[in-house]
Parts: structure tokens; sequence; C-alpha cells
């Protein structure tokens, strides 16, 4: 009877392990967060080669096929862990409701506040993102974090006039609930990365009270980027609308740049990047010059799209340039 259960109880055990997904294997990249594969005799191969030569000089990069694993140096768990999470349907659509997820500073006085938009080439990707980032500096800062839930390109109905409505829509809920969530509503910031830089731009151009923003990896000009201009993918198409030059123009943050007070702006790129040419960053930059905008424009030479997460070497330098940013300038 003994040996029968054990027989039985294997058998489940092994049909549960079974049923499990497999494990994504974690990506291998170099210091640059350029995407390694491994060979067969234990060397290193660089994914999408070609790509690359063709905006760098291959030749001159060290350590180019040497892994690069990123390990904790000034950024410890205990200087964001403890943090206070409130969650809030800001707005609904058709068959969906969309979330902000706020990391509460502790304050007597109302605090600033900062809206993270994440990335994900506006199909993909959550609102915790950001989590160590806002709650860093809502922990370390006194700045009340907002990471917002936006409509991704394959929800019913979104496109990228639906995606800026929610950014500035969950704007418009921190205003109306400025005095529950002790938030001073006439300093606020804005943070993004790819796509949710492009977000995060345009709800920073569009939001009076803005005084900063921090992009990485920006989409700035959606009638010249390649990321949207190239694309063959339908799905991103009808979400810029068959790219009419009006809407795109509108949804441009470099094209939207207020006349009036201008927020300060951080910008980092790598001219490694082969997802959005880093040239987005500095024609954005020169925009909100022209308007006499205050702009601190970070380029990484040979670093590629994620330079400001943990595939690559620059990720803590980056973050803290960040919160020193943000800080004096909110």
């Amino acid at each position: 009877m003994k040996k029968i259960l054990s027989a039985a109880f294997l058998a489940v055990i092994f049909t549960a392990s079974a049923q499990q997904p497999a494990q994504k294997a974690e990506q291998i990249t170099n210091r640059y967060a350029m995407k390694l594969s491994r060979n067969d005799d234990g060397s290193y191969s660089l994914i999408n080669e070609k790509r690359y030569a063709k905006i760098l000089d291959l030749s001159e990069i060290e350590d180019l096929l040497v892994p690069y694993t990123y390990k904790r140096d000034r950024l410890q768990t205990q200087d964001y862990r403890g943090v206070e999470v409130r969650e809030f349907v800001y707005t609904t659509h058709k068959g969906y409701e969309l979330r902000i997820a706020v990391d509460m500073a502790e304050s007597e006085r109302p605090t600033p506040v900062v809206f993270y938009c994440h990335g994900g080439g506006w199909a993909r990707g959550n609102n915790g993102v950001y989590r160590t980032l806002s709650q860093y500096m809502a922990k370390q800062k006194g700045v009340t974090g907002v990471r917002i839930a936006y409509s991704l390109a394959p929800q019913p109905g979104a496109d990228v006039r639906v995606s800026i409505a929610d950014v500035l829509a969950a704007v418009q809920y921190v205003r109306d609930h400025a005095g529950e969530l002790n938030i001073d509503p006439s300093r606020m910031g804005f943070v993004g990365s790819s796509a949710g830089a492009h977000l995060a731009a345009v709800g920073a151009m569009r939001t009076p009270e803005a005084k900063a923003f921090v992009g990485y990896s920006g989409i700035y000009d959606l009638e010249t980027a390649a990321i949207c201009q190239r694309s063959k993918d339908e799905q991103r198409i009808a979400y810029f609308c068959n790219r009419d030059p009006e809407i795109l123009r509108e949804a441009s943050p470099a094209s939207i740049v207020p006349s009036g007070h201008v927020p300060a702006a951080q910008l980092f790129c790598g001219t490694g990047d082969i997802t959005v040419e880093y040239t987005q960053s500095e024609k954005f930059a020169e925009a909100l010059r022209k308007r006499g905008g205050k702009v601190d424009l970070q380029v990484y030479p040979g670093y590629d799209h994620n330079l400001s997460n943990k595939a690559s070497d620059k990720m803590e330098e980056i973050f803290f340039k960040s919160v020193d940013f943000l800080t004096a300038n909110l």
C-alpha cells in the first residue's frame, strides 16, 4: 500500500512540475546593455552585431564580449523598502480599468509628486517598473511617487491619443485628491523610459505645474523616429493612427514645448542604441533650449537602449543622477 501511495504521489508531483511553465533564461548582456549569446565552447557572440556595426566601430568597444552581472554598490534594499503604497482606479475604459500605485512619502507638509511611465513599446509593461526609484524618492527625499498604468496598444480602442489622455487623467486625479494624498500639486515631475519617456514627456509639456522631466532612451519626435515611421507591425501602425502627420505632431514632445515655463529636463541616451536613435534626445534637448529650458543631456558612448537598468554598468550612476536632478528641481 505504501508503495502504491508513493508511486501515485510521485506521479502527481511529476505531472504538476511538468505543467509548470519553463522559467525564462535571463538574457546575457555586456556592460553596455548589448545582448550576448553563449557559444558551445563557452565564448560569447554579440546578438544583432550587424545592426551595431552600422552605428559603432565595434573594434573600439572594450569588453564587448564580456558578460556583465549587476551587483549592488551604493543602492541598498533598505534605502527604499517599507514605503506605504496605495492603489487607486483613476480612469476606466470599455472592458478595462486603469490604476495608479502611489508611493507615499511621510511628511507633515504636502510633498512634491513625480509621475512614472513605464516603457514597453506602447504595447506591454506595467506600473511596477519604477518601484525602486519611486520608493527611494519617497523614503529618502520626501517625494511622493505615482506609477501609472496606461492603455496599451493591444487593448480595445487604444491608440497614442488614448494613452496620452490616460497620463493626463492620472495627473488630474492627483490634483483632485491632493489633500488626501498630502501632495503639493504645484510641484510635479515626470519620469519615463523609451515609450514611457515619450508619454511622460508629453505629460510634462502639457502640465503647467511640471517642474522637471527625466527621460531614458526616449522617443520625442514621432514624425522622424524609426520605431514609429519604419515599423511594419500592423498593431503599432494602428496605434499611431496610421501615422497621421497632424496626430503625430500633436503627440510629439519636441513639437509641443510650451512657450511659457519649460520644465527642467534631464535626458539619458546611448550612442549604441539600436532600438531608438539617440538623436531623438539631442533633438528634444535642442527644442527645449530654444524655448529657454534648462537641459542636462547625458550621452553615453557605446551604450544600448537599456543603459538605465540592471543590464548596464551605468544603472546606479544614472539612478543617482536622476535622484539628484529631481530633488534639485522640484
